[in-house]
């Protein structure tokens, strides 16, 4: 054995000892964890070995109905990925040493499934720098409702944008929730009240390449664990009660750097405008925008969302106004950003950073022409089915993704939900929504 096999080795069994049991983790397409929980016994085969699960592991539905697509019969092994070894929450666990760590999905040869989602997302960001010589800097605004789990009343207020006293009165939860994320690797780095009854928002410390969809996934599902808890509920379906003002949203904000540190999206001669790179990159996230809906509005549910106040409308762009499906933000120095507003609460975070960097790219490679602001003249989808369609028909996006992984979603997300949910058609409003509860308000 080489000296380096060595220190490889005393690197996995140093990493390993610190924890008895180990969460094998995966996100699937709705942004939901899965896998297995292991000793740290088996630990060491699964380091050399994977550990067999379904194929389908990241594209059941999302109440768990199993997907028997011809293309997913198989056993899979997943591979830890021990860079990604973190502390699990102490809440699920007590006092037990648990660690958690991120896998890639392998077919039985060893060759890595590029289907899954997180794989998706490493390769168009590999794409970017290499093709482009550029990374990316983002970070995720997550909205979410926090009620009793008996009473269902919401959680320190009625309707209170930006209280301070909101937050003063639900600081047992809301802080002990940023401390625990924090001990997980999840930094929060602002909190506050939002418009709806018992709704907040959090934003994260800004992260480059993948780590800010890991971020904000882990905060989505780790917040359903603690709050579970200390006895509230985590809501990040998007529209809970359509009538309490509550739409969640889930802004991702990004901008795109070369390795010497500039901002390729500001014109330097300028100062506040934005450069060709960056006007190519816009018209390509115009161009896509209703191919991107399947992505960021992927629930029946998210479309009580969509053309509702301060939520998109159509594919478009502004500077600096929140009714803009794309708004162009300038900052000190000028420093220049875009906030993609359509994701939902609902959606997988890497799926929304890995369709939002290949709708662009799409852009700067095509050389598309920007639009004037505010345009209107392409509504969005108003439906997932017509999401669905879109990204269908959305061949230059389809290739980016991948066309195995995107026909696999639309499958998906059409065959248990849009499908499935055809049958309730008949059902009143108010059936319809518990409906919709049934399917989306919890996934734990």
């Amino acid at each position: 054995m080489t000296t380096g096999a060595r220190a490889e080795m005393a690197g996995v069994e140093s990493a390993l000892a610190k924890f008895d049991y180990f969460e094998l983790k995966v996100y699937d397409i709705h942004g939901y964890s899965k896998g297995r929980l292991v000793s740290r016994s088996r630990m060491r085969d699964v380091m050399r070995q994977g550990m067999g699960l379904h194929a389908a592991i990241c594209f059941y539905g999302v109440r768990g109905q199993p997907n028997l697509h011809t293309a997913l019969t198989r056993n899979h092994r997943v591979t830890p990925v021990l860079s990604t070894l973190r502390q699990s929450q102490r809440a699920a666990y007590g006092e037990r040493r648990v660690g958690s760590v991120l896998c890639e999905v392998r077919y039985p040869d060893n060759t890595l499934d590029t289907r899954t989602p997180r794989e998706v997302t490493l390769a168009v960001l590999q794409q970017l720098g290499t093709e482009f010589g550029l990374k990316i800097l983002s970070s995720f605004e997550a909205e979410f409702g926090v009620t009793d789990a008996t009473t269902l009343k919401p959680l320190a207020h009625e309707n209170r944008w930006a209280s301070l006293t909101v937050l003063k009165n639900g600081h047992g939860p809301l802080m002990g929730l940023t401390e625990v994320m924090r001990e997980i690797g999840v930094h929060i780095d602002t909190l506050m009240s939002e418009f709806g009854r018992g709704q907040f928002e959090v934003t994260f410390d800004i992260a480059e390449g993948i780590e800010a969809a890991d971020m904000a996934t882990d905060f989505k599902l780790e917040s359903y664990v603690y709050l579970k808890d200390k006895g509230y509920n985590a809501e990040f379906m998007t529209c809970v009660n359509p009538d309490s003002g509550c739409r969640n949203g889930f802004h991702f904000n990004f901008s795109l750097w070369d390795f010497e540190g500039a901002n390729v999206f500001v014109n330097t001669s300028q100062g506040k405008q934005l450069s060709d790179f960056g006007q190519h990159f816009l018209a390509g996230l115009v161009e896509h925008a209703s191919a991107l809906t399947a992505f960021c509005s992927p629930t029946i549910n998210c479309y009580r969302r969509v053309g509702t106040a301060f939520a998109p409308t159509y594919a478009n762009w502004a500077w600096e106004n929140r009714d803009s499906t794309f708004r162009v933000k300038l900052e000190a120095e000028a420093n220049v950003y875009i906030e993609n507003r359509l994701p939902s609460s609902a959606c997988n975070p890497h799926l929304v950073l890995a369709s939002t960097l290949a709708a662009g790219l799409d852009g700067v490679r095509r050389n598309l022409t920007l639009p004037d602001p505010m345009e209107q003249t392409t509504r969005l989808p108003s439906t997932l089915d017509e999401a669905l369609s879109a990204l269908e028909a959305d061949k230059h996006l389809t290739q980016a993704l991948g066309q195995n992984f995107v026909d696999l979603f639309i499958y998906t997300k059409r065959q248990f939900e849009c499908e499935e949910f055809k049958s309730f058609v008949e059902l009143s409003p108010e059936e319809h929504l518990l409906k919709e509860k049934e399917y989306y308000y919890d996934p734990l």
